[in-house]
């Protein structure tokens, strides 16, 4: 278990990795764009020091975009980041250095998989409070870069409402200033902050230079521009500067910007819902985007996240207002992975992208209009907890039922430890995600993924371990060379584990699930969700009753020719289901075949889940013949 944990670890550092980066030399290049004119007046250098910076970074953007992966968008990035370096050189007007820079952003973020927008409502009361904790002592109380500390800082820490600077920088390069540091300064990388604390901060900062007279006007033209082009659009306000808006879109722009910064929750609508299905629409027209540039596998991964960290945590509630809805944007996504995966044609992703945009524009107004009554609250939270509990409870039961007709009674007490940590563990986790770490849909997938397929590897054995003993040789041998021996302390801590994992791989769904319910539900369908939850645990403990009850009644060979052939069952429900997690991680491709999906038997319709699944009846079967062979020679 510890190894699994630590691969999946690596995993996500891996994941990671390049994409800080990017962020990093984004940051760079807006540093410059940002700091070239403190440098450099009319050809002259007018501050030696930072002139010198802009040097040193200029080419420190050179050699880095060279080791960037081979793209249309490095091809583009090469050449402007010579010709930035050419400009520094040369001692340019400070207009054409920021206009350049300006335009690298945006290839940066059109070519590579870059978070560009929060995931949800930045909270500015509560970054507010984040900056008289964090920041006062070095920006001082009103952000203008006068704090306690900052007379003995060389340089000096930046002055939030200075409009100059305020022109020239972005949500985007606020937020990875925050969580990156600058170099060669006191600006530290804030890693204590969770990503929303760093965006909240970020726009709270990026509003200071701003007056509530030019935010209430801003707030006013806005009302007007419902179908203005990119302006009420998150993405855009985060990755382009005042000063760009208002080049575009004039002073009205400059004044929705103003207001956009101070009120960010304007582009997140007060259901959960909405808001996760509209990050989904954005990391679409993103990957679409990227696609265009050639860049298939960033498309692809940007593809993956879109459904992971959007759709995905709302099928619960889709699937309670349209089960057809649901499954018809699932396979609308899936089919859009498929045609990025296959090179397909520019045209064929695009018609992709614009049905799963139309899917999920009906998924909205159906959401919006169909609050949860009780009673759809009641079932859904109910259908919720059996779906998700019913497999772990089938790997409990049966295991508890084994020790209990083995007159193992002691190891029950091993695997309700494992029951008990995986809940604790479980609801650790949930807390961790939701106040410290940022846990995202591939991480989840990927843990789902290997912890199933490790349980069914390890049923799959136990399975074709109690198969063995059904004869009345085999089976008269195993009780005369005791339990004991078999089941020693080793053994039953691998049940521990078995249970664990069949439990703690439940919890985030779970959760997760309900947590999305419970937003889409009325007051009286909320308090329902309880009686739901309720009434699937009764019911799971009742099934649970029954499977330990009838089963420990069977004799002892029936009962292990029962359980081995139940143990089979579930270690190919496993498989299926987590060859499924790893497609939906985006770590196993996944062509689709004609045969009918069976979630009940982890059953998916292509062809590696199937494939798996076939591979492994026939290693079942194959190992079935080999042992009932020896069983008939060992008779004769």
């Amino acid at each position: 278990m510890k190894r699994l944990i630590l691969f999946l670890l690596l995993c996500t550092g891996c994941l990671s990795a390049s994409a800080t980066n990017i962020q990093q030399l984004i940051q760079l290049v807006d540093y410059v764009g940002v700091d070239y004119g403190g440098a450099v007046q009319n050809g002259e250098i007018i501050n030696p020091f930072e002139y010198g910076e802009m040097q040193d970074f200029s080419n420190a953007i050179v050699e880095q975009v060279a080791t960037l992966p081979a793209s249309d968008a490095r091809r583009q990035l090469t050449t402007q980041a010579a010709e930035l370096a050419r400009l520094v050189e040369a001692r340019a007007n400070a207009g054409e250095v920021k206009a350049l820079t300006a335009s690298m952003r945006q290839v940066f973020i059109g070519g590579f998989d870059v978070t560009v927008t929060p995931r949800g409502a930045p909270d500015l009361k509560a970054a507010q409070n984040l900056f008289a904790e964090q920041c006062v002592s070095c920006h001082g109380i009103t952000g203008q870069g006068d704090g306690p500390l900052a007379a003995s800082m060389d340089p000096s820490p930046t002055d939030f409402t200075e409009r100059e600077r305020y022109m020239d920088r972005t949500v985007m390069g606020l937020y990875n200033t925050i969580s990156q540091g600058l170099d060669g300064t006191a600006m530290q990388a804030y890693t204590g902050l969770d990503e929303a604390q760093r965006w909240a901060l970020a726009f709270y900062v990026g509003q200071m230079a701003t007056s509530l007279s030019e935010q209430q006007r801003g707030a006013a033209v806005a009302a007007g521009l419902a179908d203005d082009a990119g302006l009420l659009k998150i993405e855009y306000i985060a990755t382009h500067t005042p000063a760009e808006v208002e080049s575009a879109h004039g002073t009205d722009g400059l004044a929705v910007m103003a207001w956009l910064r101070a009120s960010p929750e304007t582009f997140f609508p007060n259901t959960s819902g909405n808001q996760l299905l509209e990050f989904s629409r954005q990391k679409l027209a993103e990957s679409l985007a990227v696609f265009k540039t050639g860049d298939r596998q960033a498309a692809y991964e940007i593809a993956v996240e879109a459904y992971l960290e959007g759709f995905e945590l709302m099928e619960g509630n889709i699937n309670a207002v349209d089960p057809g809805l649901r499954k018809d944007i699932e396979s609308a996504m899936t089919d859009y992975r498929n045609l990025i995966r296959k090179d397909a044609s520019v045209a064929a992703a695009e018609a992709g992208v614009a049905q799963i945009e139309t899917l999920l524009d009906t998924a909205v107004s159906k959401l919006a209009s169909t609050t949860l009554s009780g009673k759809t609250a009641f079932f859904s939270a109910l259908v919720i907890l059996l779906r998700e509990g019913l497999e772990a409870l089938l790997v409990v039961a049966a295991l508890a039922a084994f020790l209990v007709k083995t007159d193992r009674r002691d190891g029950l007490a091993y695997l309700y430890a494992g029951i008990a940590g995986a809940f604790v563990l479980g609801g650790a986790t949930w807390v961790a995600a939701n106040s410290f770490i940022d846990i995202s849909g591939a991480q989840r997938e990927l843990a789902e993924g290997f912890a199933a397929l490790f349980a069914a590897a390890v049923l799959f054995s136990v399975g074709f371990w109690m198969h063995s003993k059904t004869s009345a040789l085999q089976w008269k041998t195993f009780i005369e060379t005791s339990l004991q021996r078999h089941l020693g302390s080793g053994t039953l801590w691998g049940l521990a584990g078995l249970s664990f994992i069949a439990v703690y791989r439940e919890m985030f769904e779970v959760v997760l699930f309900y947590q999305a319910l419970w937003v889409q539900a009325s007051a009286e369908g909320q308090s329902m969700i309880f009686s739901g939850l309720l009434t699937a645990a009764v019911l799971l403990l009742v099934i649970g009753w029954l499977i330990l009850r009838y089963s420990t009644r069977l004799p002892l060979r029936q009962f292990f020719a029962v359980s081995g052939i139940f143990m089979l069952v579930l270690a190919f429900v496993f498989t299926g289901n987590g060859i499924a997690a790893l497609q939906e991680a985006g770590r196993i491709p996944l062509d689709p075949i004609n045969i009918p999906s069976i979630e009940l038997l982890g059953i998916h319709a292509n062809i590696q889940s199937a494939g798996m699944q076939l591979l492994l009846v026939v290693v079942a079967v194959v190992m079935l013949y080999i042992s009932e062979s020896g069983r008939r020679k060992t008779a004769v």
